[in-house]
């Protein structure tokens, strides 16, 4: 019996998810969940262009990483990609979101110039 070979997913997303304690922009709820919905969206086209699995991940690990012209706070860097894993959870990609799913993923951030922001998500089966 042949092992069944390990999932991977990446995705590159331009633009920048808005953080919850990034300055500028409205601060209006309906629009922040508005936002919200439209990178969750996002990731789940994303996703379902590139493959997701035969059944959605019990354990993966994740590899998150903000590109952008300005270093973030580390709970802004974390907050920014929530709507993008829910999408995954909503993709069919993982299971759930939970600790005991996706334990603590790894959050990176890299500097590039003005103009030039993006997302780059990457799972892979634990």
């Amino acid at each position: 019996m042949s092992a069944k070979p390990p999932y991977r997913l990446t995705l590159e997303l331009p633009g920048l998810p808005r953080m919850t304690n990034g300055t500028g922009g409205s601060r209006n709820p309906w629009v922040l969940h508005r936002l919200a919905q439209e990178w969750k969206g996002r990731a789940i086209v994303a996703a379902k262009a590139e493959g997701v699995p035969q059944a959605p991940l019990k354990h993966a690990r994740l590899v998150l990483t903000r590109y952008s012209s300005v270093s973030p706070d580390p709970d802004g860097l974390v907050s920014g990609f929530k709507a993008i894993v829910d999408g995954l959870v909503a993709a069919g990609v993982l299971e759930n979101d939970r600790f005991d799913n996706i334990g603590m993923p790894d959050y990176r951030w890299e500097k590039v110039p003005q103009r030039a922001g993006k997302v780059r998500v990457e799972v892979s089966s634990a």
